[in-house]
């Protein structure tokens, strides 16, 4: 919808970005009744109504430059309106509710007093003395809304105010790592002049002891402090979503389970709780943590086998310090991972040399997949990534070929069927070299053993890596995949020719040569090239008869440049089985 700028909201003057956390002053107290947790869960919520109705209005003045004490009375006489009406409605709600508890004494043959005694029986888990405590943790807990994003850290000061007329030594303790408070003052000072935090900083304010809850500070009656606090994480949702259209959820529109799906970090709520010497808390800061998401500068796809440690190298290029005084001064970098079960680290060996990331993945069973984040920083305080890596580790069922180039090799594959029945399709990563029977969609049923035939036919002699998946193609979803490690071999070569082509004449070249069947019966013959794109036959099959002879037409095409080219022409029986293998090596001149 277009959006109407004519209509401002009153939040939209409220800063999110402020890092300064001032606790608010209780709008409301506890008027007596009941101190069940429900009841307390309504203060709670009728506090936090009216506070950001409170914060509303002052909005509202600040724009309208009105101030507090210029407020009519008919504005107030409003606001006691809009109350009224307010209770007026919850009186009938609990009318009504009363109304449904009479039909339902009524239908279990319990009198209203007895059912009434025995709702409000105390609760074995609850106690006056644990209501009381709640209240007053609620009454000391200010709530901060923290945007965070993956490896960024964000930086806030709690404003701590010791309430007593003595002095007190508080102790800070945090209820999740990821949210610690800077004690270093190097470290203290570079997020106040990053965040442009005009706030007072004392060093060495903090003393820290091993074993202790968390650092302490030493605070005079009456004396306020700002209490330094980074947010930090480096862990997220490692899971891939699931492949295909059934992931979607009945209830829920594509729209919320697209967002939810693309909320890597998890929302969560810390606490950090500033105790007294007596072990009581002083205040309590509330952090709700709201994930954003992040950019993803490279993606890369590792293949591996199953079961087995990857590990690989990633070259990183020099890095240098735009902000260092010496121009020869080289940035140490330093990386972090999502998962903490992958090992990832880097090192300088050497000033001014590329550096690597070494990672060391563990390994999974075919066909999982296993998707993790790797955070390049290259400042010393690691305030912000600069790159973010994300990384797919196919772990497959490992298959060895040893082969001959221009041949083919036949291998079996097992597939086996789960509990439903499956339309089951294979794909391969080289079609050209590749061919997989059966071709099309067949049927899997359940607990079924189906054999699928490989034809592998390479045209460079190495090691390689080709992938075979297979694929449900109802729900889309990888149910098999295989990695085929190559090990390809030159064939013996039967003769060598030497042939020059002129260059840049638009014409090519044409050439002759002769094949003899060597098998006394009439045999029929394949011609294949490594280089179809330079060579080219008049003929792609022929037939003779056993001991005679046969003429092959060679068509070379025209080059632009000049050079020296080898080819390799392969004669194959109709099984594809080589029977000679020739060298033509073109001189374009």
């Amino acid at each position: 919808c277009p959006v109407d700028p004519s209509r401002n909201r009153a939040a939209d003057g409220i800063s999110f970005h402020s890092h300064i956390i001032t606790p608010r002053e209780v709008t409301s107290g506890f008027k007596g009744g009941s101190l069940s947790p429900r009841n307390i869960i309504q203060l709670n919520a009728r506090n936090t109504v009216q506070d950001h109705r409170l914060d509303g209005d002052r909005m509202l003045l600040y724009r309208n430059r009105i101030r507090a004490h210029d407020i009519t009375h008919e504005v107030q006489h409003l606001n006691t309106e809009s109350g009224r009406r307010k209770l007026d409605c919850m009186a009938a709600v609990h009318r009504l509710e009363a109304k449904k508890n009479e039909k339902e004494a009524d239908v279990t043959g319990l009198k209203p007093a007895a059912r009434l005694s025995r709702d409000h029986q105390p609760s074995k888990d609850y106690s006056k003395e644990e209501g009381i405590a709640n209240m007053l943790s609620q009454a000391i807990t200010t709530q901060h809304l923290l945007y965070a994003s993956l490896g960024s850290a964000e930086y806030m000061e709690f404003v701590l105010k010791n309430p007593f007329n003595v002095p007190q030594t508080v102790t800070i303790h945090t209820d999740d790592s990821e949210l610690s408070v800077i004690t270093d003052t190097e470290e203290w000072r570079y997020f106040k002049a990053l965040t442009k935090t005009s706030t007072p900083l004392e060093e060495n304010m903090f003393h820290v002891e091993e074993g202790a809850p968390g650092p302490r500070v030493y605070l005079r009656p009456k004396e306020s402090v700002h209490i330094p606090l980074k947010y930090q994480s480096f862990r997220c949702n490692n899971t891939i979503a699931v492949q295909g259209p059934s992931f979607l959820p009945t209830d829920k529109g594509s729209q919320m389970a697209k967002r939810n799906l693309s909320n890597i970090i998890n929302a969560k709520i810390i606490k950090v709780t500033f105790r007294a010497e007596d072990g009581k808390p002083m205040a309590i800061c509330q952090v709700n943590v709201e994930p954003t998401p992040h950019v993803v500068d490279q993606t890369f796809r590792l293949y591996h086998p199953e079961l087995c440690f990857l590990k690989k190298a990633i070259r990183l290029p020099p890095w240098q310090d735009s902000t260092a005084e010496d121009p020869d001064s080289w940035t140490q970098n330093s990386v972090r991972c999502s998962d903490p079960n992958i090992i990832c680290q880097t090192r300088m060996l050497v000033p001014g040399e590329p550096q690597d990331v070494y990672l060391k993945v563990p390994g999974s069973p075919s066909p999982h997949i296993k998707m993790f984040f790797v955070m390049v920083f290259t400042d010393k305080w690691m305030v912000a990534p600069s790159q973010i890596w994300q990384v797919y580790v196919h772990f497959l069922e490992r298959v060895d070929i040893s082969c001959v180039t221009g041949q083919r090799t036949c291998q079996s594959l097992v597939l086996r069927g789960r509990q439903a029945v499956r339309k089951i399709k294979c794909f391969s990563s080289h079609s050209k070299e590749i061919e997989v029977d059966p071709a099309g969609v067949f049927v899997l049923p359940p607990a079924a053993v189906q054999e699928l035939q490989l034809r592998v036919q390479p045209w460079q002699a190495g090691s390689r890596f080709l992938y075979v998946n297979a694929v449900d193609m109802d729900q889309q979803r990888l149910v098999a995949a295989w990695l085929l490690c190559l090990n390809v071999h030159r064939p013996i070569l039967s003769k060598a020719f030497e042939v020059s082509v002129p260059v840049a004449n638009g014409r090519g070249s044409s050439r002759k040569m002769t094949y003899t069947n060597p098998y006394t019966s009439t045999r029929t013959f394949l011609l294949r090239s490594d280089h179809p794109d330079l060579l080219q036959f008049r003929e792609d099959k022929f037939q003779i008869s056993g001991g005679e002879s046969h003429t092959i037409g060679l068509r070379f095409a025209p080059s632009q440049s000049p050079g020296l080219a080898e080819i390799l022409v392969y004669v194959n029986n109709l099984e594809e089985k080589t029977e000679e293998t020739f060298c033509v090596k073109v001189n374009y001149s």
